[in-house]
């Protein structure tokens, strides 16, 4: 009797255990993607002194990515990951010029439509990766899933023509806001699925293709900068406006 109490009592700490760690990862996710967003609101929307307002998107997924790359080098060190690629590198470099346009997409949006209206679009994150999953994947999905997406996608669409879109920018156009916000959501719906084949697939650890993945998205951001001649004024921006 006392055996079957202490392994209920197990059992019951378990999943305990579960749903605090859940709501702490949770939590933790939702806090860091507001403080993501409450930055990017403000670099893309906020102008600074007589350079006015800040337009090199590129320039922040490139700085984005280099710091993603030490943070990940740590992490792999320290949690002894393996360092050699895991996947193909191909498939790295598909996630890494699908994740950096679509990030630069998302910052682009921003000068057009508000914040609010670009977190709710990606409510419509569900259709692209159901799409991309059928295509690369194979995955077949039950009448329900199509159902909740179609209905989370009308939901959304009637908010979006009923209420304000615009961002508090002279540049604000919505009609522009959204294509930027449809380019995203297409880029970044195949950057989930690939990221889920890999680990799949290739059994890639998390930060074993975070080092890749960054790295490799580092690489098409600097060469993006230099090809559009955006390098240099990018880096002069920044080092004029310290804040």
């Amino acid at each position: 009797m006392v055996g079957g109490q202490v392994s209920i009592a197990m059992v019951d700490r378990s999943a305990l255990e579960q749903i605090g760690w859940c709501v702490f990862y949770g939590a933790g996710i939702i806090g860091t993607l507001v403080l993501y967003g409450v930055l990017q609101e403000r670099i893309m929307t906020i102008p600074y002194g007589d350079d006015g307002m800040f337009k090199y998107s590129v320039f922040l997924v490139f700085m984005n990515r280099v710091f993603a790359v030490v943070f990940s080098l740590c992490m792999v060190r320290l949690n002894n990951e393996e360092m050699r690629n895991s996947a193909p590198w191909w498939k790295y470099l598909i996630i890494s010029f699908s994740n950096v346009y679509a990030s630069t997409c998302q910052y682009e949006a921003l000068k057009y439509v508000s914040f609010a209206v670009q977190m709710l679009c990606k409510s419509f994150k569900m259709l692209p990766v159901m799409l991309w999953g059928i295509a690369i994947s194979g995955k077949r999905y039950e009448w329900k899933d199509w159902l909740v997406a179609a209905a989370v996608t009308v939901g959304v669409t009637e908010f979006l023509m009923t209420g304000p879109t615009a961002a508090p920018t002279d540049r604000a156009s919505s009609p522009v806001g959204f294509c930027w916000l449809m380019a995203f959501l297409a880029l970044d719906g195949l950057t989930s699925t690939m990221q889920e084949k890999l680990f799949k697939e290739h059994k890639t650890t998390k930060y074993n293709q975070m080092l890749y993945v960054n790295g490799l998205s580092s690489v098409v951001s600097l060469a993006t900068l230099t090809t559009t001649g955006q390098l240099v004024p990018a880096f002069g921006y920044w080092l004029a406006q310290p804040r």
